[in-house]
């Protein structure tokens, strides 16, 4: 914006003094408001990477199969000082589906039947005509309704409780659609049981089935990726869920599952992989029966193989993301090919105003308005911005007018709902003009979903098991 001056109208010559002292004015206001340094101020964060920036980078191992890397040297590379072996399976693998439902409503393509757990009395049997609706009872049981008529048997119209779920059996080609989910199901049996909470007793809904049934549904990657990537994948997932299932086991709260279906822990997205995945469907299906019941070990034991979409160029040691001690396998390393060109999150820049920075801290820290924001150094071998380390290093450092807090970089990614902890803020229109920039650098080149019903608590929970089980 340019400044105003007085002119000079025809032959017009004399003027008012309060006219020539309003022109002034109008001039000083028009200089103001062009300035940069009183112009109000405006955010960009630059960043590179999406997820925890642990383990594999998906993008990394897409861009290494491309140059001919196999899955085992791409698994290797990220998980250091780790090895391929094989490993004899548990039966099942539980899916927690939903929770904290008041009710769960389904539909099939074919013949389904509900029955209780332990029993061989079928309650309700039903074809793709038909809607079922299941809802958790005051007494911890549920009823069962088909067609919004509620089932009755000899009388009792509450089926089941807590410790005996009501099940939903099925075979192929059947396919069971739960609401609200977005994709069917195959594979594999449901249980819908009840636990203690909304008010009085929750509904929540688990699906067992095989692991291999279970990876063949993994909606992690594309089915067009090389098949190297798309092993080193099918590796990991099994490699996640085996070791969660031997250290957690698989009846976890409140889900009651071994995993979730979202990306708390992987997502697992049902025949929606098949009907997504068109002619490379057989190759996701050939990575799965090539690796079967092969993990990734350290020292011989199943490692926690964390992932994530993108490492932004480099990974991060674990303890500077989540905090906790070391963990072998699980160290900083330099991924120059998750630059590949498809990779849509190598670096990436968000834009917001100062205000609305303002709010979202004011809304995850309590710190009122914002004053400054400071990026602590040291910063990780990858540049991301750690956890807190002391008093005055790593993390982040937060003026409010209400209080000053020091936080992870981890937090400030899910307070502002960045794709990773690898970033720098720079804010036009303050002294300082950006925090980070030069004392980190961002990469090494030239990683929720918060599932139906899932407790914020929780993620803090998958942070300590991290971290205090090694």
């Amino acid at each position: 914006m340019g400044t105003l001056r007085a002119g000079h109208h025809g032959g017009v010559r004399h003027r008012s003094e309060l006219s020539l002292v309003l022109a002034a004015v109008v001039a000083i206001v028009a200089v103001a408001m062009a300035s940069p340094a009183l112009a109000a101020k405006t955010v960009t964060i630059t960043g590179g990477g999406w997820g925890n920036g642990m383990g594999m980078s998906q993008y990394g191992a897409y861009g290494r199969a491309l140059k001919g890397t196999g899955a085992g040297d791409i698994l290797r590379h990220y998980y250091s000082g780790a090895r391929v072996k094989g490993r004899r399976m548990p039966n099942k693998i539980r899916v927690g589906l939903l929770d904290g439902r008041g009710s769960v409503a389904t539909g099939s393509s074919g013949a389904v039947s509900f029955g209780v757990a332990g029993s061989d009395r079928r309650l309700a049997q039903g074809v793709s005509a038909d809607s079922f609706r299941i809802e958790a009872s005051a007494t911890g049981g549920v009823r069962l309704y088909k067609n919004d008529i509620l089932v009755k048997r000899k009388g009792s119209t509450v089926f089941g409780a807590p410790g005996r779920p009501l099940m939903l059996r099925y075979r192929g080609p059947t396919l069971v659609h739960i609401f609200p989910k977005a994709t069917d199901y195959a594979h594999g049996v449901m249980s819908f049981g009840t636990y203690a909470g909304c008010g009085r007793y929750c509904l929540r809904l688990v699906l067992s089935l095989s692991m291999q049934k279970y990876l063949y549904g993994l909606g992690e990657v594309p089915s067009s990726w090389p098949a190297a990537a798309l092993e080193a994948q099918a590796t990991a997932g099994r490699t996640y869920a085996y070791e969660k299932a031997g250290r957690l086991g698989g009846h976890r709260f409140p889900c009651d599952c071994t995993v979730y279906d979202s990306t708390f822990d992987q997502a697992y997205i049902g025949d929606s992989k098949r009907t997504t995945s068109g002619v490379y469907w057989d190759d996701w299906k050939r990575a799965v029966k090539g690796t079967k019941g092969k993990v990734i070990v350290h020292t011989g034991a199943p490692i926690q193989a964390l992932y994530s979409s993108s490492s932004g160029g480099h990974t991060e040691h674990n303890e500077n993301v989540w905090g906790g001690e070391p963990i072998a396998y699980l160290r900083g390393v330099e991924d120059r090919a998750d630059a590949v060109a498809a990779n849509p999150n190598h670096r990436w820049t968000e834009t917001m105003s100062y205000d609305e920075l303002s709010r979202r801290l004011d809304a995850a820290f309590g710190i009122g308005a914002l004053r400054d924001i400071d990026l602590v150094p040291p910063f990780g071998v990858s540049g991301r911005v750690t956890v807190v380390k002391g008093s005055g290093k790593g993390g982040v450092r937060i003026v409010g007018a209400k209080r000053t807090a020091r936080v992870s970089g981890y937090s400030i990614k899910n307070a502002l709902n960045l794709r990773d902890s690898l970033f720098r803020i720079s804010i036009v229109g303050r002294k300082r003009a950006s925090t980070g920039d030069r004392r980190g650098r961002m990469g090494a080149g030239p990683s929720g979903v918060v599932p139906d019903g899932l407790p914020r608590a929780a993620v803090r929970d998958q942070r300590a098991t991290l971290t205090h089980s090694h």
